[in-house]
């Protein structure tokens, strides 16, 4: 896999590829492969790390783990811009008066937030900070499930959660993930929260995926489902070529959001 263009910075992607490749890698070995200090190194392994893009260890770099999410205080303040212009797209996409599923995440936060401007939805969700954010709305109706709420990330789970969710039909479901496989699959890191995201995708009639370019050169550990049936894709950069080929070979729809 090619991680050329990832981050616009041609050190930074080869740092990746070195990472990638070899599992862990020491600050010596990195700073020799690409003929800078090792001072060099550590500011961009903690520059990858904030992003999510490599794993910081003490004295070197290794892949990010498929089994524990990055800090959900880091995520929120990475990544910005993008995903201020996939909120954006998404919160144009969406027609007034439709029901919607909205899920856990920081992603799903930004859109949250966008969709300030449309009228007359119903918006079901099992995160209280996105039902924080809207439910002031006067033209909204949010409906929160009943389960067990976690610090974290104000998440709802628990199996109530999946027999409430299974009383509605909604027009949209707005999620986000952990990563996309090469060849499709779609992956998380919690399996409580992707039991409730798969309860959801059953009863949605449109499955909008929305996802920074970063989801498609991470790991994650508990399978969600396929990408081939997902509706549409909101993302920031083209996504590499063999998600490009599932995309057209299933006729999903892919917005690439303008920085």
């Amino acid at each position: 896999m090619s991680y050329i263009g990832l981050t616009g910075n041609p050190r930074q992607d080869k740092l990746i590829s070195l990472v990638m490749a070899n599992g862990y890698i020491s600050n010596e070995e990195l700073a020799a492969n690409l003929g800078v200090t090792t001072q060099t190194i550590r500011r961009d392994i903690r520059s990858l790390s904030e992003q999510g893009l490599v794993s910081r260890h003490h004295g070197g770099a290794g892949r990010v783990s498929s089994i524990v999410n990055t800090e959900f205080s880091i995520r929120e303040t990475t990544h910005i811009k993008e995903k201020t212009a996939i909120a954006k797209q998404i919160a144009e996409y969406i027609p007034d008066g439709s029901t919607l599923f909205i899920t856990i995440g920081t992603t799903v936060e930004f859109i949250a937030k966008a969709l300030e401007t449309k009228s007359n939805l119903r918006i079901i969700t099992n995160s209280h900070r996105v039902a924080n954010i809207l439910y002031q709305n006067k033209n909204f109706e949010v409906i929160t499930v009943g389960g067990i709420l976690r610090a974290h990330n104000g998440g709802i789970i628990g199996p109530d959660v999946i027999s409430f969710i299974n009383n509605f039909r909604a027009d949209y479901l707005i999620t986000s993930l952990g990563a996309i496989t090469a060849d499709g699959v779609l992956l998380d890191f919690d399996i409580n929260e992707v039991a409730v995201v798969k309860a959801m995708l059953d009863h949605s009639r449109n499955k909008i995926l929305a996802i920074d370019h970063t989801k498609f050169h991470t790991s994650a550990a508990v399978e969600l489902g396929s990408l081939a049936t997902i509706s549409a894709i909101f993302t920031d950069c083209p996504p590499p070529n063999s998600i490009m080929k599932i995309i057209k070979e299933n006729k999903i729809e892919l917005h690439v959001a303008e920085l």
